[in-house]
């Protein structure tokens, strides 16, 4: 079916709700996004219509199996919500979401990434890469991908939201995240308005 926003509705969960969901599952998973990111604030900045996790493809079957019966995946391809089943071997597949079927509303987005044992690997561009443990820590019990790597997806087209995350990320980044970013901007993304602004992205 084709994604409508009048019928299907996002009520998303909260952080809270995530980690009581994904809190046991021993595959890798990370809070990514907009709530990443105020996550790492420590506060809510703006609104935000839904919530959205990431992971890699082999873990995709932990994460789903920890889901309880109510909540159905979908692959989320070209506006189309479809049959998870028939697409999972689809490398078109990026983005999952989960419907609620007790509220009839969609509460989470799970976003497939690349990466291996050793690092995360940006999807869009596989020359850019980063330890674990630069691109992932743990934030009040809470896996959380650090504000680098979730600037870095927000740059390529940036909306006025993702204009507001990049001023909120102020003071979050230390010097050195500061120049990984921009070079990744640079090098994935160089039409990006953020890469023509070195100095507010290098100093954001």
């Amino acid at each position: 079916m084709r994604y409508d926003p009048r019928r299907h509705v996002w009520a998303a969960f909260s952080v809270a709700d995530v980690r009581s969901l994904f809190g046991g599952c021993p595959a890798r998973w990370w809070l990514s996004g907009g709530w990443a990111i105020d996550h790492w604030l420590g506060a809510v900045s703006r609104r935000h219509g839904d919530i959205d996790v990431s992971s890699l493809r082999p873990a995709l079957p932990a994460l789903l199996s920890s889901l309880p019966t109510r909540l159905r995946p979908f692959a989320a391809m070209s506006g189309h919500l479809l049959p998870l089943g028939e697409h999972l071997d689809d490398p078109e597949l990026h983005n999952i979401w989960i419907h609620d079927e007790d509220g009839d509303r969609f509460v989470l987005q799970i976003n497939l990434e690349d990466g291996d044992e050793s690092v995360w690997r940006y999807r869009r561009d596989p020359r850019i890469t980063l330890r674990w443990s630069s691109a992932v820590a743990t934030v009040c019990g809470v896996p959380t991908g650090t504000p680098a790597t979730q600037l870095l997806w927000k740059a390529r087209s940036p909306r006025p939201q993702d204009e507001h995350d990049l001023n909120v990320a102020h003071g979050l980044l230390r010097p050195d995240e500061h120049r990984w970013l921009l070079r990744a901007i640079r090098t994935a993304h160089p039409r990006s308005p953020w890469a023509d602004e070195p100095r507010r992205a290098a100093t954001c």
